[in-house]
């Protein structure tokens, strides 16, 4: 299906929600730019836009979770949002901004935080080691262009895959942004002779990347997804040397 009609079929079905399932007072619509456990799915350009055009009838918010694309990491855009033509009334941020130490925000509209009146208690809120590190770890992506480099070594990455992705019957798909790469994995089904979520083969190959010293992550509906997300500052040759594991892990287990 054409991304265009994709889009409009999506929109068509978050007002038949509205109209259906909700009484119209909606609080806000939160989305990951790329959804992350889900799998890295990756919405067409523009999607969340479109979808912004039928919330903003309703009073609702749009809020972005960047938890997982932010700062970068998709190599287009600083912020995974900004792939969508919009400006979300809500942003939210974890993990990666701490680089290793336990941080997370929240950014908003004014108008929006000014309303929170409630006094509020955090544990670990206002932690200045957590706070340092992340003005550290901003100073580090900004400084030394990692977005740019999340793009170059994303390219590589996916480049460096490709032929043995398009030859390995049990891959489906090959996809991503930046240093955001996802290796789908399928099997057929035996009666229609379709392509089907994989997910014992998905987990015999995060176990041979293993064995080949190489850790990856798992996801999507089906946990049928292998996630691949390097570090921001990734090398040339560490890319190139994930590129050989995950090939030798493929080849470990066969075209059957």
């Amino acid at each position: 299906m054409p991304d265009e009609d994709f889009t409009k079929a999506c929109v068509v079905d978050l007002q038949q929600i509205l109209d259906t399932a909700t009484t119209g007072n909606v609080a806000c619509l939160i989305f990951e730019p790329i959804q992350g456990v889900g799998g890295f799915a990756i919405p067409p350009d523009g999607f969340y836009g479109e979808m912004s055009k039928v919330l903003s009838n309703y009073g609702a918010l749009l809020i972005s979770d960047e938890v997982q694309t932010g700062w970068g990491r998709t190599g287009e855009h600083f912020w995974g949002y900004q792939a969508h033509g919009i400006t979300p009334d809500m942003l939210t941020f974890a993990k990666g901004v701490g680089n290793g130490i336990t941080l997370a925000g929240v950014v908003a509209r004014a108008e929006i935080m000014e309303n929170v009146t409630a006094l509020n208690f955090s544990t670990f809120g206002g932690n200045p080691l957590s706070a340092a590190a992340g003005l550290a770890t901003f100073r580090e992506v900004k400084g030394k262009d990692m977005q740019g480099n999340a793009l170059n070594m994303g390219k590589r990455l996916k480049s460096g895959l490709e032929e043995i992705v398009s030859s390995t019957s049990w891959i489906g798909d090959l996809r991503g942004r930046g240093l955001m790469v996802a290796l789908e994995i399928v099997g057929t089904d035996s009666g229609s002779g379709n392509a089907e979520p994989y997910p014992e083969r998905a987990a015999e190959f995060l176990e041979a990347c293993k064995d080949h010293g190489l850790l990856l992550g798992k996801g999507g509906a089906y946990g049928n997804v292998i996630r691949i997300t390097p570090m921001l500052n990734a090398t040339t040759s560490e890319i190139d040397q994930g590129i050989e594991a995950i090939s030798a892990a493929i080849k470990s287990i066969g075209n059957s």
